[in-house]
């Protein structure tokens, strides 16, 4: 059987240096693996890392130390003695779905069992954000993995996209490495596209947000998302009644409307209220004193407008009777005796 050349697959290329036959005699399988990942990738390796080449590549350290040895004998790298940093540059290790990673070592205390998971678990979905596998891997599992292939085509469908090379390696990193449930991916994929945020820049940054939270199952990302909407529109509607638009809420601005909603079950109208009350008093918005406005009619058990406005004539009509209750008489013998005149 003859083979020949099929250009019609460069549908991109890298330049490799050219080599001897005597070099592409000695150069081992793993010695070409490596030199053909790095030329490849050459615009974004500015530094080696051996342990970053050997999980992508399903090889030892000792076996890329090794390739790398032998290109840098060959003129192919450069040997930088003074930083070690082929021989050291260890600052990369690709996770897997089911390790539990501590904290980082800098920090010389003792750290719950707790702690550390949820710190594993952050590292993991922050380096799935960071696209840690490459389509090549990709390709390999889903041959074994059907569900990988189902969430690539499920989160197209519901972003209205085709997904780019680099989306896709995002995507399928949250379940590969973070070990996300599908399900609980295309969950996080409505929300956004429900909040007009359809991509995979959006959707990383969320998931990892949950991530933080230690929001790991189904039912949890379920109940989070829930929250997370009402919060989302519960904001949207503070914001159009204050009159904001050129500026994002500050976190404190942000647990005000959280605690005027989600704690005291105050509806907009009550809000706008407030806000109306701000205005009048001090004659601008502020989130502390419509807070303090909020904050007693919680405690008063006023939960409706008409409820407000009753309270608000009620303290009126009380404060015109104690006015109208003082006695002139009293007072000008106070102002004539420096007190009341004993009879």
């Amino acid at each position: 059987m003859n083979y020949s050349i099929n250009y019609s697959s460069f549908s991109s290329v890298f330049a490799l240096p050219t080599l001897s036959e005597q070099t592409l005699c000695i150069a081992s399988g793993q010695a070409l693996r490596v030199l053909l990942y790095l030329m490849q990738h050459q615009a974004q390796m500015k530094t080696i890392q051996p342990q970053y080449l050997a999980d992508r590549l399903l090889l030892d350290v000792s076996q890329v130390l090794e390739a790398l040895d032998f290109w840098a004998g060959e003129g192919i790298l450069n040997r930088d003695s003074s930083a070690q940093a082929v021989q050291q540059t260890t600052a990369y290790t690709a996770p897997q779905p089911t390790s539990r990673q501590t904290s980082s070592p800098v920090l010389q205390q003792p750290v719950s069992v707790a702690a550390k998971e949820q710190n594993a678990r952050v590292s993991m979905g922050l380096r799935a954000q960071k696209k840690t596998m490459a389509i090549d891997e990709i390709h390999t599992l889903a041959k074994d993995d059907n569900s990988i292939q189902q969430l690539v085509d499920a989160v197209q469908v519901q972003m209205g996209k085709v997904l780019t090379r680099s989306e896709i390696e995002t995507v399928v990193s949250f379940y590969t490495y973070a070990g996300l449930p599908p399900e609980y991916i295309l969950l996080a994929t409505a929300h956004c596209c429900s909040q007009n945020r359809g991509n995979v820049r959006a959707l990383s940054k969320l998931l990892t947000d949950m991530m933080s939270e230690q929001i790991y199952t189904y039912e949890q990302a379920e109940e989070y998302l829930t929250r997370r909407q009402q919060q989302d529109s519960a904001q949207g509607q503070v914001r159009a009644a204050f009159g904001i638009h050129d500026r994002s809420l500050t976190k404190q601005e942000q647990k005000y409307i959280d605690t005027w909603f989600m704690e005291y079950h105050f509806d907009i109208s009550m809000v706008k209220l407030a806000y109306e009350r701000t205005i009048d008093q001090i004659g601008k918005v502020s989130f502390p004193y419509t807070n303090k406005i909020l904050t007693s009619w919680h405690e008063k058990g006023i939960t409706n407008p008409k409820d407000a406005v009753n309270e608000r004539q009620s303290a009126k009509a009380m404060a015109k009777t104690e006015a109208s209750s003082i006695d002139f008489d009293q007072i000008q013998q106070f102002i004539t005796y420096g007190g009341v005149k004993q009879e």
